[in-house]
């Protein structure tokens, strides 16, 4: 225990000692009239200290390369939070934009629509009947503005159907794929008439075309006028087959509708010139 003892004060006594010789030797340097030449003292500190003094260098160089490291993945954490926000704003923002150009685009379409002896009321859709057994939606226009039982819903792709009951700024549409729709249609190009009636289903069934009708797959349908409610010439849809049992008095058809029924949001209601606005 002694001689431990005795061996770190002799190794405490010579890094004393050292230090104390190369303060003196750096002292005699400064103060020295030639101070490029350190002389053999000086040379022999330098050879004890050089390494300690590179390995130091490099290790505050790792420190700071590591310091930055660290700086910058905190300053890129904080850039990639504010990007990935900004991100989702201008995705936001890119929905609307494209929301409100194809609303635009379908009220442009609306806007063009006309019809002889029809004055046009611009609706939107805020309600659908929920039940299966019914084709019926609600628009915000009604009686104050003119619309009135029984008058057509339009689009500008074809005919949605007709208003079935109103009330001072509200209406309800019966589409004509309801079970309780029946139109008067003719074959575009034929001219040949039948009966499209609703079946609950995308599709309307074409009855009562005679057996020889001229009628084909591709073939558009239009309102034939005939009645109270539907004025001629209004675009019903397309025909997609069509069936002729073997001795049967009629042909028959089925037709796509040529609105899109399923996702309508605007539409049109076609009010007879001459009729009273409600106040």
């Amino acid at each position: 225990m002694a001689f431990d003892a005795f061996a770190r004060r002799r190794r405490l006594v010579v890094f004393i000692s050292l230090c104390i010789l190369a303060f003196g030797v750096l002292t005699y340097q400064v103060r020295s009239p030639e101070q490029r030449r350190i002389g053999a003292p000086g040379v022999a500190v330098e050879v004890v200290l050089a390494p300690l003094a590179a390995g130091l260098s490099r290790i505050s160089d790792v420190v700071d390369r590591g310091w930055a490291l660290i700086t910058e993945i905190g300053r890129l954490r904080v850039e990639n939070r504010r990007l990935t926000a900004e991100v989702a704003r201008l995705r936001e923002e890119n929905v609307q934009l494209r929301e409100a150009a194809q609303e635009a685009q379908r009220l442009r379409s609306l806007l063009a629509f006309r019809q002889p002896s029809y004055r046009t009321v611009s609706t939107r859709v805020i309600g659908r009947d929920p039940s299966h057994w019914f084709n019926s939606l609600l628009i915000d226009r009604g009686t104050a503005d003119g619309i009135r039982r029984n008058d057509p819903a339009v689009t500008s792709e074809g005919l949605v159907g007709h208003v079935i009951e109103t009330s001072g700024g509200w209406a309800r549409v019966l589409l004509i794929l309801d079970p309780r729709s029946a139109i008067g249609v003719l074959v575009g190009r034929s001219r040949d008439a039948g009966v499209a009636e609703g079946q609950g289903q995308p599709i309307l069934h074409v009855k009562y075309l005679s057996r020889d009708a001229d009628i084909q797959p591709g073939d558009q349908v239009v309102t034939a006028g005939l009645g109270e409610i539907y004025p001629r010439g209004l675009v019903v849809g397309t025909v997609v087959d069509v069936t002729r049992g073997e001795g049967d008095l009629f042909q028959e058809a089925l037709v796509r509708p040529g609105a899109d029924l399923n996702h309508l949001e605007e539409m049109l209601i076609l009010v007879a010139e001459g009729s009273q606005v409600s106040r």
